[in-house]
């Protein structure tokens, strides 16, 4: 894992609903949902976090070792900076 510290762009909120995570961009109107890692992920980054800060919350969120979820972590947090949901 790196240590690139990822922050949430002020662009996006959003909240869950019926059991999603429900993402709208304020500039755009564009909309998405999350699944649940990436929503987790997104409330871990509530405050700017790096790779293994982010891997470390997950870890103890879902009972799952830190290195399970370092893939998961990497391509979730890639798919969210080109979405320009994140940045570093």
């Amino acid at each position: 894992m790196s240590d690139t510290v990822w922050v949430r762009s002020d662009d996006w909120v959003g909240t869950e609903v019926d059991g999603s995570y429900v993402m709208v961009n304020v500039e755009t109107g564009k909309y998405i949902s999350l699944n649940e890692t990436a929503a987790a992920i997104w409330q871990a980054l509530d405050t700017p976090q790096t790779d293994a800060q982010i891997g470390a919350y997950l870890s103890e969120r879902f009972e799952i070792s830190a290195d399970d979820c370092t893939a998961a972590v990497a391509d979730t947090l890639a798919t969210m900076r080109e979405m320009s949901l994140i940045s570093a």
